[in-house]
């Protein structure tokens, strides 16, 4: 299984349209039994979209599994949406970023006011873990969880330096700063594209 990034970099929805939708078509892929052609179409495009993160191997290999786990009288039968996805992510776990609520929620005006109250890292977990926008109760957890986290890590820092840290404290303190990172990366991306979009308005 490959995960995260490296020089085999993916190339987007082009990648996905050439080596995994075309290799399908190829085939002669059929649409699944009961769905209309129109909607196996529009099933294809939101692959294009949601396999976008995918290096080109993976998807070469994906092609083959939906090939392969074809159903119907001539096993050409597309498999259902969820069965691709499902695939796909255990060829490659989808990034973080690749979740929209991410680049919708906490790359917009949120994750700098989440920044700003303390808070970002929480959020971040909790957007990464459930998939959807906090509501009123979800919030005053998450103030909560980031109370309670800024004290364990104020004291597992101290401990450290005293070296007197476990290992298990010293794995929370590398995950929370890996968290942090990829969040304020997440919200630093959303402030760019904001403000290119600002400037493309203004030129």
């Amino acid at each position: 299984m490959t995960a995260g990034h490296h020089d085999d970099a993916p190339e987007g929805r082009q990648a996905v349209r050439v080596h995994f939708v075309e290799r399908l078509r190829d085939a002669g892929i059929q649409k699944p039994k009961g769905m209309a052609a129109g909607a196996f179409d529009q099933m294809l495009d939101r692959q294009v979209e949601w396999l976008a993160y995918m290096h080109t191997e993976n998807l070469r290999t994906l092609a083959e599994q939906v090939l392969d786990n074809a159903s119907g009288p001539k096993r050409d039968q597309c498999p259902s949406e969820l069965v691709i996805r499902q695939m796909a992510r255990g060829l490659q776990e989808r990034p973080v970023q690749a979740n929209r609520i991410m680049t919708s929620w906490l790359a917009s005006i949120e994750g700098p006011s989440a920044q700003m109250a303390g808070h970002l890292v929480e959020l971040y977990r909790y957007l990464r873990q459930n998939g959807r926008p906090p509501g009123p109760f979800d919030k005053i957890k998450i103030n909560e969880a980031a109370r309670n986290n800024s004290g364990t890590l104020a004291r597992f820092r101290e401990r450290m330096e005293h070296g007197t840290a476990t290992e298990e404290e010293r794995r929370w303190v590398v995950a929370y700063a890996a968290d942090q990172r990829e969040a304020n990366d997440i919200v630093r991306a959303g402030a760019e594209r904001r403000f290119a979009k600002q400037e493309g308005m203004t030129a």
